[in-house]
């Protein structure tokens, strides 16, 4: 049975409507090797690192043009902390391993901190601290944990076998910490900094994911996805790939009950969806050469995949249904980066390019005809006086296919007025897989028994 979202994208592609992720701007930033996006939403701009520009820089989502640019030597992640408005960001120069904090307001840089080794970062909201991975390849591999009120050092947490990513678990206050030499995933308890249970993988290759809706955190295993349970911090099944293949990037969609494993072995390059209620394949779908970075965009309900290799980057039907589209971003796009208050996406590039490309991030309901059905004499005999029932607890909106707003929907019964037949969506926001299909039937009549009653 097809979910909202698949018959959303079924219904648009049946009426002829065109999706409206598109590529709209591109930003030269100066440098290539451009990725470690992340969003200030205090100040509405996207930071990110130039690798081989030696530089952290800024960009206006507004105006998508260039802010700022600020000199570091081989910067290598930035992350963001909306509670003290400020920004992080790891670099390494011979000997000298530090995290850069930067100013959210004026985008400048504040102070240095030093920690050999510092490579990821991941901010927790709910205690404002920003967690590093320090990896050494000795006895000092660690995660760090810095106060982003002070800036400084709280707690390390000591780690086996050369930590190289970090994963939150929403629900339960814990951090995933992957290891690489020893195939094994660090589980941390954020409340005392303490190492749990080191959980074996059985793949030293990292690309992970935590779904807060199953409870579950998804890793490379023995031959395909690790599942490991948020309660137990233990492994409860290995979704085996065909022919054993191995993830290069995986994400949760929650609304959808789905993961999507990217693989980009020798043999078909795409991504494997996985029911995580059951954690069985419910599809394939074929995309660009060596697919990995994947992103979800709650406000179109759409996974974006860049595909490496073929310079591109997939559109996806959030509940794995479809391949909507594909759009060429230049060369070997690895990062993006949603910004839902901007309707955009931001895509940061491993090639020899300096720019990072921006997308329309937007649902397309654009009707390919000149006319508007209310201007359509023919279509006058179908005008019924409509009402909804929405029973959502907040308001909705109404749009026609046409992607022109017909009525703003509050709990409750609401009076249409005059309509003509047709396929109209109900859009709930900031619960974009939630949307509705509703087909309205033609009857002159417009009396109380017509069907201009619908919900």
């Amino acid at each position: 049975m097809l979910s909202k979202l698949a018959l959303v994208a079924v219904l648009l592609g049946l009426a002829g409507i065109a999706w409206a992720q598109e590529v709209i701007d591109s930003v030269d930033v100066g440098g290539w090797n451009v990725d470690g996006l992340t969003y200030n939403s205090r100040a509405g701009v996207v930071y990110g690192r130039c690798y081989y520009g030696h530089s952290v820089f800024a960009i206006d989502c507004s105006t998508d043009q260039l802010v700022a640019q600020i000199p570091l030597i081989y910067p290598i992640d930035v992350a963001y902390s909306s509670t003290s408005n400020k920004a992080y960001c790891t670099f390494s120069y011979h000997e000298e391993d530090s995290v850069l904090v930067i100013d959210g307001a004026s985008h400048t840089r504040l102070r240095a901190l030093a920690l050999y080794g510092a490579y990821l970062l991941l901010w927790d909201s709910v205690s404002n601290r920003m967690y590093v991975n320090c990896f050494t390849g000795g006895p000092d591999d660690c995660v760090a944990v810095i106060d982003c009120e002070t800036d400084s050092v709280v707690a390390t947490v000591p780690i086996p076998g050369e930590p190289v990513h970090l994963t939150l678990n929403t629900r339960r206050r814990k951090l995933y910490c992957q290891n690489d030499y020893d195939m094994t995933v660090s589980v941390i308890d954020m409340n005392t900094n303490l190492v749990i249970r080191n959980v074996y993988t059985g793949s030293p290759y990292f690309a992970q994911c935590y779904s807060a809706a199953a409870d579950k955190y998804y890793t490379n295993g023995l031959r395909g996805v690790a599942v490991i349970d948020g309660a137990t911090d233990s492994v409860i099944k290995h979704v085996v790939l065909p022919q054993g293949y191995l993830a290069s990037g995986i994400a949760a969609v929650d609304q959808e009950n789905r993961a999507f494993v990217a693989t980009s072995a020798s043999g078909p390059e795409g991504l494997y969806v996985l029911d995580t209620e059951v954690d069985t394949i419910v599809s394939f779908l074929a995309t660009g050469r060596s697919p990995a970075a994947l992103t979800f965009s709650v406000a179109s309900g759409v996974v974006y995949c860049a595909n490496r290799s073929s310079d591109n980057v997939s559109v996806v039907v959030g509940d794995g249904s479809r391949v909507l589209s594909t759009m060429a971003v230049a060369d070997y796009p690895q990062d993006l980066l949603v910004c839902p208050s901007f309707e955009k996406l931001y895509v940061g590039h491993g090639g020899e390019t300096n720019m990072v490309y921006v997308v329309r991030d937007r649902l397309g309901v654009t009707e390919r005809h000149d006319s508007h059905p209310l201007a359509d004499d023919r279509l006058a005999a179908t005008l019924v006086r409509r009402r909804y029932r929405h029973r959502g607890a907040t308001s909705a909106v109404l749009v026609g296919l046409d992607g022109r707003q017909v009525a703003v929907l509050e709990a409750g019964e609401n009076d249409l007025g005059w309509l003509p037949a047709g396929v109209y969506l109900v859009l709930e926001p900031g619960r974009s897989s939630r949307r509705k299909v509703v087909k309205t039937e033609g009857d002159a009549s417009g009396g109380a028994g017509n069907k201009g009653l619908f919900e």
